[in-house]
């Protein structure tokens, strides 16, 4: 994408964004059918936010707890160093990391684990403590997704 261009997007966009929000899998023929376009059309505007971008990934949601995966934690860690890219690259090779962001304020990330017990949680934890100190909420029950 070129710097500095604007681009813009419609309640057709919109549209169709909430509807592969809902099933990715979606056929473009059924989304044309919602919103009153053929199905050609809707897979050029599907093609245009790709390559914008705004599409970035298709995937699935899965219920962790049922795959075994009963503890979801949230820990903020603090980087004792400047060495950022080192505790970037254990936390990316952790596959219970789900997702990392690096914040303001209290912390320098936040990271969101789902662990099959406190074992492996701590055992995590023990790894961390070699980059510096994190602090832990454990989550008692998903509102939204």
């Amino acid at each position: 994408m070129t710097k500095g261009l604007i681009f813009i997007f419609d309640h057709i966009d919109f549209a169709i964004l909430a509807l592969l929000r809902e099933n990715s899998r979606i056929q473009w023929k059924d989304i044309g059918q919602k919103i009153h376009m053929t199905g050609q059309a809707v897979g050029n505007r599907i093609r245009r936010l790709e390559d914008l971008g705004v599409i970035e990934q298709y995937t699935i949601v899965t219920n962790k707890a049922k795959l075994g995966l009963s503890i979801t934690a949230f820990i903020t860690f603090f980087v004792e160093s400047a060495n950022h890219p080192l505790f970037q690259k254990v936390v990316m090779a952790e596959d219970a990391i789900t997702e990392v962001h690096r914040i303001s304020g209290e912390g320098c990330y936040v990271l969101t684990g789902h662990f099959a017990s406190n074992e492996e949680l701590e055992a995590f934890l023990a790894q961390l403590l070699n980059h510096g100190n994190y602090r832990v909420s454990l989550s008692i029950g998903k509102i939204k997704s």
